[in-house]
């Protein structure tokens, strides 16, 4: 019985050591791949740099072709930043969303066919358009929409009672109604660093009140459910 049992237990610690020994290959395995994994190469939008703007309480960067946010850091709290911008290289390619983006569905007059469009899936550079004082940085942002939309859209980020505003204005150039079915603008945040869980990010999150808002200007712009 004995004999038995001597038996049993050594084939137990050869299946242990066998176990073991698998996970630390597995292991070693994953580990040599990350090491070998290639940076990630800069999209496109960044070919133009960056513009770096300074309002009471951030410092906000934006990326000149598109002028979306780059980084977004409250002023007396080091390095933190409130966008994932240390992903900004490797998202910075088609498809990903960034602060200042919109997604539309829309449709001419009252039975024509629903159409998506945004500003984060094929980017091209927008046009710059003017600044003062309070306008931090406008552009229009048709070029990287489809040349179809029925819509003409502007962003700003500007300073209004010393606050950063992030607007949109949309203008049907159209003479038909044009129905609005959808609006998102997203809201790209950095979950990504476990500093966002901290106290003191709570404290920084109280600070993050960046107000927007939609203008619409006539001809006629309905909203409607789909």
């Amino acid at each position: 019985m004995s004999h038995i049992m001597r038996i049993a237990r050594s084939r137990f610690l050869v299946l242990v050591v066998v176990v073991l020994l698998f996970g630390s290959v597995t292991l070693w395995a994953v580990l040599a791949r990350q090491q070998k994994k290639e940076p990630p190469t800069p999209g496109p939008m960044l070919e133009q740099g960056y513009l770096d703007l300074d309002t009471p309480a951030f410092s906000l960067r934006l990326v000149r072709s598109s002028q979306t946010a780059a980084a977004l850091k409250p002023k007396g709290a080091g390095d933190f930043d409130f966008t994932p911008g240390d992903l900004l290289v490797e998202r910075s390619k088609d498809g990903y969303y960034h602060l200042g983006d919109i997604d539309l569905r829309l449709r001419e007059g009252t039975a024509g066919e629903w159409k998506s469009y945004s500003t984060a899936l094929s980017r091209k550079p927008v046009e710059a358009l003017a600044t003062s004082a309070q306008i931090l940085a406008a552009a229009n942002l048709a070029s990287t929409l489809s040349s179809d939309i029925p819509l003409q859209i502007t962003r700003t980020w500007a300073l209004e009672d010393g606050k950063l505003t992030l607007r949109f204005v949309l203008k049907n150039k159209t003479a038909e109604s044009v129905q609005i079915g959808a609006l998102g603008i997203p809201m790209i945040f950095n979950n990504t660093d476990l500093r966002c869980w901290s106290c003191q990010t709570g404290r920084l999150l109280s600070r993050l009140t960046i107000p927007y808002s939609v203008h619409a200007v006539r001809p006629a712009l309905r909203s409607s459910a789909i």
